[in-house]
C-alpha cells in the first residue's frame, strides 16, 4: 500500500479499561491524522467500548472480560483480539498502553493472525517493580513487565517509543529492529500562553495574591508519584515561611497527608477542560513521579508558557526546564525562576502527522508475510 492509498484499517487494543490519559493520545492523534492522504478508519478493542464515546473510533468488544489479574487480562485481551483480527479485515494491530500485557495481547494475536503488529513503549516499566511492597510484589512485578514485556520487545513488528531513554530501554533488550521515536501530540488549541493581564485575572478568580508563588502538581496521590518526597520538600519549604501555595491536583491514597502538609493544597481531581487555567496561574509545574515516560503534564504546561521541575526519570528530561535526581534539590529549584521548556518542531502537527502516519502505513505493509 502507497501513501496515496484510499485507507488503512487499525485495531486499537485498549483492553479493560481506557485511562484519561490515553483517551487524550487517541484523541489527538485522530485529530493530527485527519488531514493524512490515507483515510485512518480506527477499530477501538475495549471492555463496554460502546460506552466511552471517543469519537472516530468504531467500538469493537469481542469478548474482553472485566479483570484485575494479570494473568486473566492475558487470557481475555489475546483471545478477544485473536477473534477480532480474523474476523475483520484489520491492516495492523496498534497496542497503546500497558506494553506488557496489552503489548502481548497484541504480538501473540498478531502472530496467530500473520497480522502487523505495532508496539508503543510509553514508560518505564521494566523498572516498575522497584517500587512495589514486598519481595513477592516487586518478584510479580518484575515477571510481568521484564518476562511477558519480553514479547513486545522482541516479537513485534515495530515499536513507537517516546524519545531516547525509551528507545534505550528497548535497544538494551535487543528488542524490535524497527523502532520509531515519536511523542505523544499536544493541543496546543487548548493549551497554550495567556496575556499577563489574563493570568492575573485567574490567579484573583482563585483568591491568590500577586506575590504569591504558586506550585502546581498534577497525578495521581501516591507513592510512586512521589508524593512522599513533595511532602518532605514542602516541610522544608515551610521552615523557609517562605510566601507559598502548592496545589495538587489528583486523588488517591495520599490525600489526607496532604491536606496536613503545610503550604499544600490538595484540590482533588480536575477535569481536563478545566486544567489550562491551573497550568496558566502557576509559576512553577513540579512532577516528582519516580516512574515515567514521556509526561503529559510537563508538555500541556510547557505549552501554556509555564516552566516545569521534574524528576530526572524517562524521557522527562527532554521537555522539562529543569530536572533533578536528588529530592534535596527541589524546595531550591522550586523557588528559582526558570524559562518555560520549548516544545520544539518534534511536537509540531505536520511533523507528528507525517511521523505517525509513515510508522502506521510501513507496519502495515513491510510486515505482511
Amino acid at each position: 500500500m502507497s501513501e496515496t492509498n484510499s485507507s488503512l484499517r487499525v485495531g486499537v487494543i485498549g483492553g479493560t479499561r481506557l485511562p484519561g490519559n490515553v483517551k487524550t493520545f487517541l484523541r489527538n492523534v485522530r485529530d493530527i491524522l485527519e488531514p493524512h492522504p490515507v483515510d485512518f478508519e480506527f477499530d477501538l478493542l475495549l471492555r463496554e467500548a460502546s460506552t466511552v464515546g471517543l469519537s472516530g473510533f468504531q467500538p469493537v468488544d469481542t469478548g474482553i472480560e472485566g479483570t484485575s489479574r494479570a494473568i486473566r487480562t492475558l487470557q481475555t485481551l489475546t483471545t478477544a483480539t485473536t477473534k477480532y483480527a480474523r474476523s475483520r479485515p484489520v491492516d495492523v494491530l496498534f497496542q497503546v498502553t500497558k506494553f506488557p500485557l496489552h503489548g502481548f495481547a497484541a504480538t501473540v494475536a498478531g502472530k496467530r493472525t500473520d497480522t502487523p503488529v505495532i508496539t508503543r513503549f510509553a514508560g518505564d516499566n521494566f523498572r516498575e517493580h522497584v517500587l512495589s511492597d514486598g519481595v513477592s510484589e516487586r518478584t510479580r512485578t518484575f515477571a510481568l513487565n521484564n518476562i511477558v514485556g519480553y514479547v513486545p520487545t522482541k516479537f513485534s513488528d515495530a515499536t513507537i517509543v517516546l524519545g531516547p531513554d525509551g528507545k534505550s530501554e528497548i535497544r538494551q533488550r535487543n528488542g524490535s529492529q524497527t523502532i520509531h521515536e515519536i511523542p505523544q501530540p499536544v493541543d496546543f488549541d487548548r493549551f497554550d500562553a495567556v496575556s499577563d493581564r489574563e493570568r492575573a485575572t485567574l490567579r484573583n478568580e482563585l483568591g491568590i495574591e500577586d506575590e504569591t508563588r504558586v506550585v502546581l502538581t498534577v497525578g495521581r496521590l501516591s507513592e510512586r508519584k512521589g508524593m512522599a518526597d513533595l511532602i518532605d520538600a514542602a516541610n522544608s519549604l515551610a521552615d523557609r515561611t517562605v510566601d507559598l501555595r502548592w496545589y495538587v491536583a489528583g486523588d488517591g491514597p495520599f490525600h489526607e497527608k496532604l491536606l496536613a502538609t503545610p503550604l499544600v493544597e490538595p484540590i482533588g481531581r480536575i477535569p481536563h477542560e478545566q486544567m489550562p487555567d491551573y497550568y496558566r496561574v502557576a509559576d512553577v509545574v513540579v512532577h516528582p513521579s519516580h516512574i515515567e515516560g514521556l509526561p503529559n503534564v510537563l508538555l500541556e504546561a510547557a505549552a501554556c508558557g509555564t516552566p516545569t521541575v521534574s524528576r530526572r526519570v524517562g524521557d522527562a528530561e527532554t521537555v522539562a526546564s529543569k530536572t533533578y535526581t536528588d529530592t534535596s534539590q527541589l524546595p531550591d529549584f522550586i523557588l528559582e525562576n526558570h524559562e518555560a521548556a520549548e516544545l520544539g518542531e518534534r511536537f509540531a502537527a505536520d511533523t507528528l502527522r507525517k511521523a505517525y502516519a509513515k510508522a502506521l502505513v510501513a507496519t502495515a505493509t513491510n510486515s505482511r508475510p
